[in-house]
């Protein structure tokens, strides 16, 4: 399992605007829901993710996420993730 997966898996949908749990995630993707909690915190804090729903926990792919998958990232956005350190939160 990979962050990459993660994204997919929130941006592989047909909904626009795909909003999911991390437990959701865990249980579709047959992963560890601790696992998952872990890097849908630093995919959030690097910004390809954000939180939807304050009190079900909700999640969705950013623009930077989907930029990220697509390989379409602008050098602004590059550099935004080159410097992120998940060592920080």
């Amino acid at each position: 399992m990979s962050d990459l997966d993660i994204l997919e898996f929130l941006d592989g949908h047909a909904l626009p605007d795909y909003e999911v749990p991390p437990t959701a995630i865990a249980v579709n993707m047959d992963l560890a829901e601790g696992t998952v909690w872990n890097r849908v915190r630093v995919l959030r804090a690097a910004g390809l993710i954000e939180r939807t729903d304050e009190t079900r926990g909700y999640y969705k792919i950013t623009g930077l996420g989907q930029h990220y998958l697509a390989g379409e990232l602008t050098d602004d956005e590059r550099q935004q993730l080159e410097e992120f350190d998940p060592s920080d939160i």
